[in-house]
């Protein structure tokens, strides 16, 4: 009775560990097994940048955002990041963006993803904060890899 309660319980354990083996290994973000679970709130962020919709993009935006798109560094208005996402899109139309981390801390939430545009490949990081009214973008970086 013993080594068969035994027997099931390492079989039971063992599929388990087959079964969470890829999700510990890859940290569950592997973007070959799908887009994380990001925040609800970075929904319709990422449907924007994969659409290449500067102007809904930036209605996710504060009134000021720090803004890092290829070498250009800079807080700027909510208008003027629009206009730079705008052009950023129109020379890098994307073609693929996937997130593939996602982080959380207290009223700040940020994702880390990769986007295709023009044939190049982007690291693109998001934080965005809760100032009382909701979750908008504080900060967004895109660099080439």
């Amino acid at each position: 009775m013993t080594l068969y309660l035994q027997t099931n319980c390492h079989q039971f354990l063992l599929r388990k560990v087959l079964y969470l083996l890829p999700v510990l290994l890859l940290g569950g973000g592997c973007p070959l097994f799908g887009q994380v679970n990001a925040d609800a709130v970075f929904v319709p962020i990422s449907k924007y940048i994969y659409e290449g919709d500067a102007e809904k993009l930036s209605a996710w935006f504060y009134d000021t955002v720090e803004l890092s798109v290829e070498n250009e560094d800079a807080v700027m208005s909510r208008n003027q990041a629009y206009r730079m996402m705008g052009a950023f899109f129109e020379r890098h139309r994307p073609e693929s963006f996937q997130i593939y981390h996602s982080a959380s801390k207290s009223s700040v939430k940020c994702v880390v993803g990769k986007m295709v545009a023009g044939g190049e490949n982007y690291n693109v990081s998001i934080f965005a904060s809760n100032r009382g009214d909701g979750y908008m973008i504080q900060k967004l970086q895109i660099q080439k890899e």
